[in-house]
């Protein structure tokens, strides 16, 4: 019984020698953060301790999104791309990973949404351009200009994030119909950049591509949105 209990002792008081340790590294690891990544750790602090999340458990979580934090924040990452908001994660750390089920969809965060949408829109638009430009009567005198192409992606991939994030959700009172009015509200929107762009911008410095250079980006757009959709595990995303 006295070698258990020694046994024991020892035990515990390494665990606790290694929670003093970790305690040190994250107080020199919380040190490094931005201002920005600063705020979302107090706040997730502030949310853990309302919620009584155990102080150790805390510690650990804590030390392992430290890590990582720092070793982005230099590429210009924030806390809450890599985690989304201080809610979600509060949540996910207090009642563990949320699992998908019927109605519901893990989503990735909204930046590769947007980059996914970006791609997915701007080359569709500058397929569809160079494919009606390339079989039309007056192929000489239709297309897409250089900025309306940039603007279409750029706008783009706003357009699939709002329509995305407010895909409607079963069991979900209202989910179907924001979705339908976000959807429109945000097409129309779209659809006012692009021929405005084409309308009030002089062709001088937004010159008409060759169909053949519309097709061609349009290709490479979805070329890219599938390298980008799997290197990065992208999910949730409306195709």
């Amino acid at each position: 019984m006295k070698k258990n209990d020694e046994k024991k002792l020892n035990t515990e008081q390494q665990q606790m020698d290694n929670l003093v340790a970790l305690k040190e590294e994250n107080d020199t690891l919380f040190s490094q953060l931005t201002n920005k990544n600063e705020e979302y750790m107090v706040k997730l602090d502030k949310r853990l301790t309302e919620a009584n999340y155990p102080d150790d458990e805390k510690t650990r979580v804590f030390n392992d999104m430290l890590k990582e934090i720092v070793s982005q924040q230099s590429a210009g990452v924030t806390a809450r791309k890599l985690y989304g908001t201080v809610t979600e994660r509060s949540v996910e750390i207090v009642e563990g990973p949320q699992q998908e089920t019927e109605g519901q969809v893990q989503r990735s965060e909204n930046w590769k949404l947007y980059v996914d949408g970006a791609l997915m829109l701007g080359g569709m638009f500058a397929l569809i351009t160079g494919l009606s430009a390339l079989f039309g009567n007056e192929s000489n005198t239709t297309g897409m200009g250089i900025i309306t192409l940039l603007l279409n992606f750029i706008v783009g991939g706003f357009v699939i994030l709002a329509i995305t994030k407010n895909a409607p959700v079963q069991g979900v009172k209202g989910s179907l119909l924001r979705y339908i009015l976000v959807s429109v509200v945000a097409m129309f929107g779209w659809i006012i950049v692009m021929t405005g762009s084409m309308a009030i911008i002089p062709q001088s410095l937004n010159p008409l591509m060759p169909p053949a250079v519309n097709l061609i980006i349009g290709a490479a757009a979805f070329a890219g949105k599938w390298y980008f959709k799997r290197k990065y595990k992208v999910k949730g995303t409306l195709f």
